[in-house]
């Protein structure tokens, strides 16, 4: 019985010194009393950077902010840019690169007041601006959702671009690390609609991006688009999965074999009541040369279903953020880890107010092993929701738990 009891003890304190080096926070960040969102949160020597916006007092203008925090999330600095009658919006997932040891650059759109374009926003990392610089072509809209530092040479920007909402294509800008555009493209053809939401380098130098298709106006065969392009834009191979109402791929990652994950949702045709599409969670698996090797679905078929970030986490499994509605409002946050054979490992619902709407956008693995997630919370007031829509932060550990006691 002593050895027992010593043992026990033994394994209390080792699991009360793995959960006391994690460290958690569940954080509700309003910055001017409006409506405020989130889409991308990095990390670099244990200080966390978020891009967001919100609305000014008048709610005419949008801010291009963005929001330094410490490893417990306790905020260190902040900044905010306006334009007069624009609203600016930080992209999608993972749009925060790193240039230099003081440099880090950012991607959005801004709409308004006579166009819409794509941007990049340069600053140190205490948060002084450098230079912003707009992109996009004349007289479309324009818009960027993300970006990579290619060779530490240049920037690739991915959006899409639409001329009087009759063509949407996606939009692939290559750009100096100064920002000078170098060429933009568009990618599609005529009578459909294309949208980069991801763009990722190769391990054969080339460009992965996933994104959405759909007939012009005609979402009853929408679905993931994933095409592999090299340098100069060209396009290698293309694959659509279009289904009833599918949901954009949002996200994609190379495995260390040059196979592609990609996350998305898959449509199962429209609810005319909640006016909303009903899906479920999907991930696509394709070699590096586009050919086909699973396309799995996860969860029940609900409403507004689908992925919207994903990484490859410490045991190389996927970890992929998603969202599902329910009928009275509501939104919760879901997030699955997948192995590489597209086995679902785990899956849990997070909210940081019940019966309200939840949204995760972007997710980063922490040092610690831990997971931080950045996105939103539109409160519902019906089902009891407080306050305004707020930038959202979580904080888990390596088991998703949102805090070190069971």
């Amino acid at each position: 019985m002593k050895i027992n009891s010593r043992l026990i003890i033994l394994a209390l304190c080792f699991l009360f010194n793995q959960s006391k080096a994690q460290n958690y926070f569940n954080k509700r960040i309003d910055l001017f009393g409006k409506a405020d969102l989130t889409a991308n949160i990095f990390i670099d020597n244990n200080q966390y950077y978020v891009t967001g916006g919100g609305f000014n007092a008048a709610q005419t203008d949008i801010s291009l902010s963005v929001l330094k925090f410490d490893n417990n999330c306790n905020q260190i600095k902040e900044t905010h840019n306006f334009q007069n009658n624009a609203w600016f919006y930080g992209g999608t997932t993972h749009g925060i690169t790193k240039i230099n040891d003081s440099v880090l650059c950012t991607i959005g759109f801004r709409s308004g007041p006579t166009s819409m374009k794509g941007y990049l926003y340069w600053y140190k990392t205490n948060l002084d601006s450098i230079r912003y610089k707009e992109y996009g072509f004349i007289n479309n809209d324009n818009a960027i959702y993300t970006q990579i530092l290619y060779a530490n040479k240049y920037h690739y920007l991915i959006g899409y671009t639409d001329s009087a909402n009759t063509n949407q294509n996606v939009l692939l800008i290559k750009t100096d690390t100064a920002g000078n555009e170098i060429w933009k493209k568009k990618i599609g053809i005529t009578g459909m609609d294309e949208t980069g939401y991801c763009i990722k380098q190769s391990q054969d130098g080339n460009l992965i991006i996933c994104g959405n298709k759909n007939p012009t106006n005609d979402y009853t065969n929408a679905g993931a688009y994933i095409l592999k392009a090299d340098t100069s834009g060209t396009i290698l191979w293309q694959q659509w999965f279009p289904t009833n109402y599918g949901t954009p791929a949002n996200s994609l990652e190379e495995l260390p074999n040059g196979d592609i994950l990609v996350v998305s949702g898959k449509g199962y045709g429209f609810n005319s009541t909640t006016s909303q599409p009903y899906s479920r969670f999907q991930v696509i698996k394709l070699t590096a040369t586009g050919s086909l090797l699973f396309n799995k679905s996860y969860g029940n078929t609900e409403i507004a279903t689908t992925f919207y970030s994903s990484i490859i986490n410490k045991k190389n499994n996927l970890v992929a953020v998603g969202q599902k509605a329910y009928a009275d409002n509501s939104v919760t946050v879901v997030v699955y880890e997948i192995n590489t054979s597209g086995d679902s490992l785990f899956s849990k619902e997070f909210y940081n107010e019940q019966g309200s709407q939840n949204y995760f956008r972007d997710v980063i693995q922490s040092p610690d092993k831990g997971y931080c997630f950045a996105g939103f919370i539109i409160p519902v007031f019906a089902n009891g929701g407080t306050g305004t829509q707020d930038i959202w932060l979580l904080k888990v550990d390596s088991n998703f738990c949102e805090s070190a006691i069971p």
